[in-house]
């Protein structure tokens, strides 16, 4: 991740587990971000690295799967809707962003007058409403959803 950051790499995405620590050294020898993974990591990383270092996290909202799963059998006794089951979890609510099985934090992320809270908030609404909808076509090439710039590096031009 050396690499990337010192070739112009603004912020990494470091999905999986414990890999946040080679993106976070690697961001902190350039003063770049990392977007953390699972959890908020903002306290791990930004208390390691450096305050202000993570952009966000994409957070797994397991206090709400397990919440409301455990609420559900222990509760409702509806085992049966559980047992042996494998389930992908995801929004339960356009309006409550935080009730949400995966969603980013609001009081750690960096947001700015480009994407406020009200532009989450928005976004969320939109892919529960079904307004937006996020593909998971792994077939489909970065060109089909957005535009892609290509860079021709010419190295360092001498004057």
């Amino acid at each position: 991740m050396d690499t990337w950051y010192q070739g112009g790499t603004e912020v990494v995405f470091a999905c999986g587990g414990g890999i946040y620590t080679s993106a976070a050294e690697a961001a902190q020898k350039v003063n770049a971000k990392v977007i953390g993974v699972d959890v908020d990591q903002k306290g791990i990383i930004d208390g390691l690295y450096g305050e202000g270092m993570t952009v966000t996290s994409a957070m797994k909202g397991l206090y709400p799967a397990t919440y409301d799963t455990l609420k559900d059998v222990v509760l409702n006794g509806n085992w049966e809707n559980y047992a042996g089951k494998i389930a992908t979890l995801g929004l339960v609510s356009g309006e409550d962003p935080t009730a949400n099985y995966v969603q980013i934090p609001f009081e750690s992320t960096q947001w700015s007058d480009k994407f406020t809270q009200d532009d989450y908030k928005a976004l969320v609404k939109a892919m529960f409403d079904g307004t937006l909808t996020v593909s998971n076509d792994i077939t489909k090439a970065a060109k089909d959803f957005a535009t892609v710039i290509t860079v021709d590096d010419q190295g360092k031009i001498k004057g």
